[in-house]
């Protein structure tokens, strides 16, 4: 792994190298940098392509960092505000002589529970809830998208749903597409750009030219969407 410093920010990259005659940089998102040289390309020289591109480079990372779900502390009392489909929900905790039971009850969140103070089970429980919601949500919005991506002769590839704190989805080097559970607090509108964004990528998996060209024809208003997203307070 090499770094450089950019300001205050540290950029790690790996070098890959090849049969080609000029030196590539890849940024992900997931943040990660990867460089593909010549055989005969020397490091200095490696170093010296990449310190011309540092600025760009920390353009492209902040851009994806700006589209991570952003997480806000919670304390899972009564009072707080919940995102559901794009929809805010007061929680509601009710300390009852039964089982712990979550439920939407419009306008809350409701959680029965039999201690108030155990703030761990009422997250667990919390947790759970979401995670049933999104596997239910994103069956159906994923069968949905993959109805229109198909037009573009593009293979769907399986889904599962996988926690992940700096991405709302992925497409995996085995191709998998990787949901983010948080992603079902969003709006329905959002949750498709998140799905055909990553369907697309089962097509071309960098984000270059041909890749925004497809996006940009699948989801036109992408850019929307993707900045709904980037507000929303998780």
């Amino acid at each position: 792994m090499n770094t450089l410093n950019y300001g205050k920010r540290r950029i790690e990259y790996t070098v890959k190298r090849t049969e080609r005659t000029t030196v590539g940089i890849s940024v992900y998102p997931d943040c990660r940098v990867e460089v593909v040289a010549p055989l005969q390309a020397s490091d200095g020289a490696i170093e010296k392509k990449v310190k011309r591109r540092l600025k760009w480079i920390s353009r492209q990372q902040r851009g994806f960092e700006s589209y991570y779900p952003k997480p806000s502390p919670r304390e899972y009392v009564s009072g707080e505000s919940w995102l559901y489909q794009g929809r805010q929900y007061r929680l509601k905790v009710i300390e009852t002589n039964g089982p712990r039971v979550v439920a939407l009850r419009r306008p809350q969140l409701a959680v029965e529970t039999p201690d108030k103070s155990d703030k761990k089970a009422i997250k667990t429980a919390v947790e759970k809830w979401y995670r049933k919601r999104a596997e239910e949500r994103f069956v159906i919005r994923y069968r949905k998208c993959s109805e229109t991506i198909q037009d573009y002769g593009i293979e769907v590839p399986p889904m599962r749903i996988q926690k992940m704190e700096k991405r709302w989805g992925s497409f995996t080097p085995s191709g998998q597409i990787l949901l983010n559970p948080e992603l079902v607090k969003a709006p329905t509108e959002c949750i498709d750009y998140v799905i055909l964004h990553e369907l697309c990528h089962a097509k071309f998996r960098k984000h270059d030219a041909n890749f925004y060209k497809l996006l940009n024809r699948v989801v036109p208003d992408w850019l929307r969407l993707k900045s709904k997203l980037e507000h929303l307070l998780i």
